[in-house]
């Protein structure tokens, strides 16, 4: 389960390169777990 959710974060941070909010970052991270 952890590996996934790790995965998932790469990816969002790969996606995430553009993103300068923080805030947002860190909302779309703990929507993609919810």
């Amino acid at each position: 389960y952890t590996e996934g959710v790790n995965n998932k974060i790469k990816v969002i941070k790969r996606n995430a390169y553009g993103i300068r909010n923080f805030e947002r970052f860190r909302n779309r991270i703990l929507h993609v777990m919810a």
